[in-house]
């Protein structure tokens, strides 16, 4: 009898010794990781400081212990050598110790953005804004990042705006069907010009392309560097752009080129859904005396419609683009603004 309890003691004694040991395994392999990843942020600030953009960030600290890491900041500020400047009321980042290649973000409100290069200015605040990263071994290989109800004043030297929306969305990743080939997905729902209460009906937009070699973009290259890679002249394609007011839509689909300066050229099928009732929700835009309107409706009423399957009228219509200048035949619509400055 005694044999079996000395035999139970020394099993309680290894079983903690075991704890113990595990604990304190874990614990040091817990506070090196956590060296590594403060090295890593040090390192990662410092290229990023060399290549001209300078990030920084109050009350960084790293937390978690013991399944976790979490790195979190307040007051996030940025700028670039050409002077734009960006700020974030927070950021909060955590990735499990088993899978630290799966980051999730969240990122607290209050943004801002001033771009002097541009003249565009912006404040941006949302209800919720997270995103999802999995990293490759030098590169970002997917993003996943919803925000909801996002709300945002933007502004430039000769307008200014003010939008709201329920979600946006945005999703990149890598082509699973072409190596080096970049998807990208982004979504708005019931966006609504808060500027401009006449126009009642709310907005939905969608839009899908494929960059084929796109991939460096997200292991930090810039679309102007992507440009230059490609001989001045990067394709891509256009799956869907698309914008649904009500039972009416505006959508497009074809190959573009982006040039070194920036500008777009192409063909795409523009399709009008339902475009009197489109054009009809859009009347508020237009100034009371103004004879555009007319001439739109005018026009829109010249052109041959088909039917969908779902008996929605539709009037498709070829749109060459040309440096950024858009057409249907002789018929101007418009100049379509530059990705980027040129010689950027």
């Amino acid at each position: 009898m005694k044999k079996s309890t000395k035999s139970t003691k020394r099993r309680y004694i290894f079983l903690l010794a075991a704890v113990v040991l595990v604990t304190a395994g874990w614990s040091a392999a817990w506070v090196y990781g956590r060296s590594v990843l403060a090295d890593q942020l040090d390192l990662q600030l410092t290229r990023m400081a060399g290549a001209g953009l300078v990030v920084s960030c109050a009350d960084l600290a790293i937390r978690g212990y013991p399944f976790r890491y979490e790195v979190s900041c307040t007051d996030m500020r940025s700028r670039d050598r050409d002077g734009t400047a960006a700020s974030l009321g927070g950021l909060h980042a955590v990735a499990l110790v088993y899978n630290p290649r799966h980051v999730i973000f969240e990122a607290k409100t209050p943004a801002a953005l001033i771009s002097p290069m541009t003249g565009v200015s912006g404040n941006i605040a949302w209800e919720t804004g997270r995103a999802s990263l999995k990293f490759r071994e030098n590169a970002l290989g997917e993003l996943n990042a919803v925000v909801r109800k996002p709300e945002a004043a933007i502004e430039n030297a000769v307008s200014a705006g003010v939008f709201s929306a329920e979600k946006a969305e945005v999703h990149i990743r890598e082509a699973p069907d072409l190596a080096g080939a970049l998807d990208g997905y982004v979504s708005i729902d019931a966006l609504k010009l808060v500027s401009l209460p006449d126009l009642l009906d709310t907005v939905d937009l969608r839009g899908s392309i494929r960059i084929v070699g796109g991939t460096v973009l997200l292991a930090g290259a810039d679309l102007a560097t992507l440009v230059r890679m490609n001989g001045e002249d990067l394709p891509v394609r256009l799956d869907l752009l698309e914008a649904s007011m009500g039972s009416s839509s505006v959508s497009s689909s074809g190959e573009i080129l982006v040039h070194g300066d920036g500008t777009l050229s192409g063909s795409v099928a523009l399709t009008l859904g339902n475009a009197t009732a489109l054009l009809q929700s859009l009347k508020p835009l237009f100034p009371p005396k103004d004879q555009t309107f007319a001439l739109l409706e005018s026009f829109i009423g010249s052109l041959k419609t088909a039917q969908s399957a779902d008996g929605v009228a539709l009037i498709t219509l070829p749109v060459k683009i040309d440096r950024g200048a858009a057409s249907v035949g002789f018929m101007p619509l418009g100049r379509i603004p530059a990705l980027f400055p040129a010689g950027m």
